[in-house]
């Protein structure tokens, strides 16, 4: 029988870094996870790729996870944005902001493992893996946690961490919106000629945004980025089955910035929605990341709004133990809830108008969003509010 204050269930990008705020903290858990310990240490190249937002990188830095990952970082300096075909541009300079960078992408593979390797001997820590939740028994004074491997665990809150899919949000009853865009993103990482010099691109087509993210150079000095190519779900269906060379011409013809390209992991074919919940909390219960929202990826911002979720949680979580009151109580869960509700709704709000406004080739809209770039490029203080934005500061 494990004794821990919380029973975190997933163990990925978002739940694996709840582990470890709760820990920096000193707020014990069990992660139960459904992949082997093997898998999530694997350092199989797959391409993936995160965006990570500076303010994430400042919390990481906090909870002592940033070490580990910092060699594997590409920064993002600039980020450049533009519409196909249209003269007007918008360039975002970290400089204008100071010497920090916007962001970084780090390869998935790499956090997974960083996340992986600082909480496997915390002792604040203990993983359950692979297990899964069975059922649950709440008491007057906590959850009596039931996994399927037979183990039991008495906590005092459930954290639910697993994904836009979440099996135990759904039986708790907790109802969720979908929203579709009829689209699909293209997800590779390729070779290019020319040199990224820490540049992210958003190029927006009638079709829908394409994006190059700009990672490490490879161990041959090879000029990498990763791609995610939004596209009407038929024509995505397409191109997701054609040969990796056309891909490359077809984007040489899109995006003629970087040179040839040259593609070096499979590609993966996502829908793409967005889906958000009525409520993010219930008895003893709380769900983070893409189980409480999912947004669009077109400004890259998803995941970092999950670790938003998992740094106020363990605020929320630190302040009212604090004051000598049961973490799992309404009172906490509901000032959790009230404390995320603003930024998840904007940022849900944002990402949906931005694909609306742009993926489409409609002539009334064209103008409304060459003058609405061109207002946000020439005055500086909404320039710097966007920018402040993206980097979650």
């Amino acid at each position: 029988m494990y004794q821990a204050q919380v029973c975190i269930l997933g163990g990925g990008l978002v739940g694996g870094v709840m582990a470890l705020s709760l820990a920096h903290r000193g707020i014990s858990s069990i992660v139960v996870d459904v992949e082997t310990p093997d898998n999530l240490l694997a350092q199989k190249l797959d391409g993936r790729t995160t965006a990570v937002n500076l303010a994430s990188a400042q919390f990481f830095e906090e909870i002592d996870l940033w070490q580990p990952l910092s060699g594997q970082a590409a920064c993002i300096d600039n980020i450049k944005v533009y519409e196909a075909n249209q003269p007007w541009s918008i360039q975002f300079d970290h400089q204008e902001l100071g010497s920090d960078p916007m962001g970084y992408i780090i390869e998935n593979r790499f956090i997974r493992q960083g996340i992986f390797e600082k909480t496997l001997n915390h002792p604040l820590i203990k993983w359950c893996a692979p297990d899964k939740l069975l059922t649950k028994k709440i008491t007057a004074s906590g959850v009596d946690v039931y996994l399927e491997s037979g183990e039991m665990a008495t906590v005092s809150l459930i954290i639910g961490a697993e994904g836009r899919n979440s099996p135990t949000r759904d039986d708790r009853g907790i109802k969720k919106k979908q929203f579709g865009y009829g689209q699909k993103g293209l997800v590779f990482s390729l070779y290019h000629d020319k040199p990224h010099h820490n540049v992210a691109w958003e190029v927006f087509h009638p079709s829908g945004p394409l994006a190059f993210l700009p990672m490490l150079d490879s161990v041959d000095g090879g000029h990498r980025s990763g791609v995610v190519w939004t596209l009407p779900e038929a024509e995505a269906d397409i191109w997701a089955q054609k040969d990796p060379s056309d891909i490359a011409k077809r984007l040489v013809d899109m995006f003629p910035h970087l040179g040839e390209f040259d593609l070096f992991t499979q590609v993966w074919c996502y829908p793409l929605v967005a889906q958000m919940v009525d409520r993010f909390i219930d008895d003893r219960y709380v769900i983070i990341g893409d189980a409480a929202h999912v947004c669009h990826p077109v400004a890259g911002q998803g995941v970092n709004v999950g670790w938003r979720d998992a740094k106020a949680l363990t605020d929320v979580l630190v302040n009212h133990i604090r004051l000598g009151l049961d973490l799992g109580s309404q009172t906490v869960l509901s000032a959790y809830q009230r404390s995320r509700r603003v930024d998840t709704y904007a940022m849900f709000a944002m990402t949906d108008i931005m694909v609306r406004l742009f993926s489409n080739d409609s002539k009334i809209l064209r103008p409304i969003r060459s003058m609405g770039l061109g207002v946000v490029n020439k005055i500086s203080p909404l320039k710097k509010f966007f920018m402040k934005r993206a980097m979650g500061i």
